[in-house]
């Protein structure tokens, strides 16, 4: 981000990238914008903007590349899964990069911290702010005032949406809203509850002036809209211990008829699914995987599937299944610990994880070891959309700051919905404290390898320590929840400084 090299994007580049598909493929040393040229002609009509914008949503789905790792297109669902207690990488220790996540020991020179979370970010952030400044300097007639409104709208909403995963990787982080790369060069860690301003207001800003519908996009849910705004509001709120604004954008949100709890576990993560309130959609469903998860959740021969019971035996032969064991697993798995928290009868074990069986014999122990099967493909045909937003997780928001609110009942109204679906009994809650243990459990379950709930959700409510510190393959210490300013960044920005303990 900090670097010329990194933050030199003008805005036709996004453009470009949504008319030819690769577009920027690469940041390069353009030197100084020597005028605005560039970026008038890049919105000058809606068709030019709406092309801007759609670059925008490319990059977080597609980054610099089909094949690119990033933190809005599997990134952060698989290596946060990691730092918490959620998944392990199959490799072990003989690939350090991802191992150093999973024990929790990360280093500045950790590339995938730069190449996944902190450039992608920013680069997401730049391009958001090249559109705002685009669109408030163009002067064409025939960039008519609704789309001005919409495209602003839709571009500060993913501003804010980088910036809150920019402090919860990260913390204090340099606060960006122009496009000048001389002053962004010089921007020192801003401190996080002003970033948080900056989301929050980002996000109102969106909320008022985008559709309430998806009529735009012809009913897909792939771009954002009022209640994409409202649901992230709530999530900001929720992490800034404002129970009672939390609630409110949530219960705006759940009561919306056009969401709905799917009853079917099967088709929660579908496209015409009305649980979802956002998804990325891939630019071509025949050749493009849909997101990173689902390439790293899916092995190359399913067990359960493709090896009949019979002759399992003979694979768990121990002599014979260390030899075969990279088929069947995929990149990532479960850990045990996770596995062993689903509920007797909890429905979504059995919807939405696969299993391999391994031998009772070291390194093994006979334990079935499960995955998420959340990210569908057939092939290398993307077969679903990546949810980014659903409405399970504005229930859980709501019954969470109700039960912060003493609304025990209430909490565990919501609570129970969420229960009920994946098949399990209601509860009722003795105490605030019960409630709010209960609660971290659904969360814990229900958004297993999404989006890094699971890893924010033990930070922000200071159990992180607790719940990792007993782990036997973790070596957490209180410095490594936040991750580590990349090494390159710090050497090319005197202005910012590095988290404690790196």
């Amino acid at each position: 981000m900090m670097k010329k090299k990194i933050i030199s994007i003008i805005g036709i580049c996004i453009a470009l990238l949504f008319i030819y598909g690769s577009g920027c493929k690469k940041m390069v040393d353009v030197g100084d914008p020597t005028t605005t040229i560039t970026t008038e002609k890049a919105f000058t009509t809606d068709g030019t903007a709406y092309a801007a914008l759609a670059g925008l949503y490319s990059y977080m789905l597609n980054g610099d590349g089909p094949q690119a790792i990033t933190v809005s297109n599997g990134g952060t669902t698989v290596y946060a899964g990691m730092s918490g207690d959620e998944l392990t990488n199959f490799l072990g220790t003989s690939n350090d990069v991802d191992y150093n996540f999973v024990s929790n020991r990360l280093t500045s020179q950790n590339d995938l911290v730069n190449s996944i979370f902190w450039t992608p970010l920013y680069k997401s952030i730049y391009n958001a702010n090249s559109i705002i400044e685009g669109i408030a300097a163009s002067t064409s007639n025939l960039l008519k005032p609704a789309a001005r409104k919409q495209i602003t709208a839709e571009a500060k909403f993913i501003r804010a949406f980088n910036y809150f995963y920019l402090v919860n990787l990260f913390g204090d982080v340099p606060l960006i809203t122009g496009t000048d790369w001389k002053a962004n060069a010089q921007v020192p860690r801003t401190p996080l509850a002003d970033v948080y301003t900056q989301i929050t207001n980002d996000l109102l800003d969106a909320q008022r002036d985008l559709p309430e519908d998806y009529a735009i996009t012809g009913g897909e849910r792939i771009r954002v809209n009022k209640y994409a705004a409202t649901a992230m509001l709530a999530r900001v709120y929720l992490y800034r211990n404002d129970w009672k604004n939390a609630e409110a954008e949530a219960s705006a949100v759940i009561a919306n008829s056009q969401f709905a709890i799917d009853p079917n576990l099967d088709n929660v993560f579908l496209p015409s699914s009305k649980e979802s309130i956002w998804q990325l959609k891939p630019a071509s469903t025949n050749i493009n995987i849909p997101s990173y998860e689902a390439k790293a959740f899916t092995p190359q021969i399913s067990w359960e599937k493709d090896i009949p019971e019979d002759q399992r035996p003979l694979y768990l032969d121990p002599s014979v299944f260390s030899d075969v064991a990279i088929l069947f697993f995929p990149s990532y798995y479960m850990t045990d610990d996770l596995s062993a928290a689903f509920e007797p009868g909890d429905q979504r074990l059995k919807a939405w994880t696969n299993f391999v069986e391994t031998p009772n014999s070291p390194p093994y122990t006979g334990a079935t070891a499960h995955f998420s099967s959340k990210y569908a493909r057939q092939g290398l045909a993307a077969t679903q959309y990546l949810v980014v937003l659903r409405l399970a997780e504005q229930v859980l928001i709501r019954a969470e700051a109700r039960a912060q609110q003493g609304n025990l009942s209430g909490a565990d109204e919501d609570l129970n919905k969420i229960r009920t679906r994946a098949g399990l009994g209601i509860i009722s809650s003795a105490s605030k404290d019960n409630a709010l243990a209960a609660i971290a459990h659904e969360r814990r379950i229900e958004f297993f390898s999404e989006w890094g709930h699971r890893w924010f959700d033990l930070k922000r409510t200071g159990k992180a320590m607790e719940a990792l510190g007993s782990l036997s393959y973790k070596k957490i210490i209180a410095t490594q929840l936040l991750y580590p300013i990349p090494l390159d960044e710090l050497q090319s920005a005197p202005s910012l400084v590095q988290n404690p303990g790196y």
